[in-house]
């Protein structure tokens, strides 16, 4: 029989869950909050090498020990859309966040999946509740059981595989540019126009640049909530899954490089473009841009997350988990629309019969 990670209370000895706000393990039964080496040496493990100050992606970090992922991680699968998700013990999946489809327990995740670092979770489910109420006042048309309690409910805290690429690129670029000076001669206007071929090169290095590594998230959905604070990265620990959910990455780096490659290369054409100053216009001929050198680095991000079915439509929202900003595509309510459009009608058939009875 597998072992089992069971978080305890050093105190009472129930079961503990990691707090966002707090960003302190708490026992909710007696009310008591511990730190990450507290709940390690209470649980009889070996504290983890952490700086608390965040770490670097510049940096090399220790290698992380896959045993404790591999032995006390479950995975589990929705048998309606086939969404794998990663969570510990202590977590119990009731439905899937991508369909709300069942979800049943499939097996053991290998440890070769274990992230390098994390950011733990700092707006709490209280705080997410908040944020999306308010974010749903500003919107006239939203169908009611949007807001519900028993869609917010459906709202979960996930840890999102992210890719992030360290690389260091060459690119160039060739531009024709035009400088033109018009002047008046007489009863002549004068133009002269001056064509100039203009080349730019450069070596560059980006850090951190961001990929989801899920197929099931929507790329655009998880690049409005970015960015992320990459200073509050902590060395990957098992830990602050607890009482969350955790997606396993189902694109591997080979994929995530042509997003990467894409968001470097507009990066990468807009300061050589801006280098190019002094002609009235410029346009680029042609460019270049090869990567030279990548180091990779598996995440998980925090994001709360829901789906919402409208009419036989799936609608997603999230809230970033550390910072609270809002992304997502809301559904439109016909009955809304159709009532505001009827009160439109109305009140300008009114104003028409007012005022024609005051001309008459």
């Amino acid at each position: 029989m597998d072992s089992l990670l069971q978080l305890k209370c050093p105190n009472c000895g129930a079961s503990i869950a990691f707090n966002a706000a707090s960003q302190l393990f708490v026992c909710e039964f007696c009310n008591s909050d511990f730190t990450e080496e507290e709940i390690n040496e209470a649980n009889g493990r070996e504290a983890e090498l952490a700086n608390k100050e965040g770490v670097s992606l510049s940096k090399e970090t220790p290698a992380p020990d896959t045993t404790e992922f591999a032995d006390h991680t479950n995975l589990y699968l929705c048998e309606s859309c086939g969404a794998e998700i990663v969570a510990d013990e202590n977590t119990a999946a009731t439905f899937c966040h991508y369909c709300h489809g069942t979800v049943t327990l499939k097996g053991r995740v290998s440890g070769a999946l274990q992230p390098e670092l994390i950011i733990p979770f700092k707006i709490d489910k209280a705080m997410a509740e908040t944020t999306f109420k308010s974010w749903c006042k500003k919107k006239w048309f939203l169908p009611k059981s949007f807001s519900s309690q028993g869609q917010l409910e459906k709202m979960v805290g996930l840890y999102v595989p992210f890719w992030l690429a360290d690389c260091e690129i060459d690119a160039s670029a060739e531009y024709d540019a035009k400088k033109v000076n018009s002047y008046r001669s007489g009863d002549y206007r004068i133009t002269n126009t001056k064509l100039y071929a203009a080349s730019r090169a450069a070596k560059m290095e980006y850090r951190g640049i961001p990929a989801d590594g899920s197929k099931k998230l929507e790329d655009k959905l998880m690049d409005a909530v970015e960015p992320f604070d990459y200073s509050e990265f902590l060395p990957f620990s098992m830990n602050y899954f607890s009482g969350f959910f955790a997606d396993k990455y189902d694109v591997d780096k080979s994929e995530a490089i042509v997003r990467i490659k894409e968001r470097m290369t507009d990066g990468a054409m807009q300061v050589l473009r801006q280098s190019v100053t002094g002609y009235t216009s410029v346009s680029c001929k042609g460019s270049r841009m090869r990567i030279t050198k990548t180091k990779w680095h598996y995440t998980m991000l925090p994001v709360w997350f829901m789906t919402y079915m409208y009419s036989g439509k799936k609608y997603f929202f999230a809230i970033n988990g550390q910072t609270g900003k809002i992304a997502g595509i809301i559904p439109v309510s016909v009955g809304k629309l159709i009532f505001m459009a009827l009160c439109f009608v109305f009140g300008f058939t009114l104003f028409g019969l007012i005022g024609g009875g005051l001309l008459s």
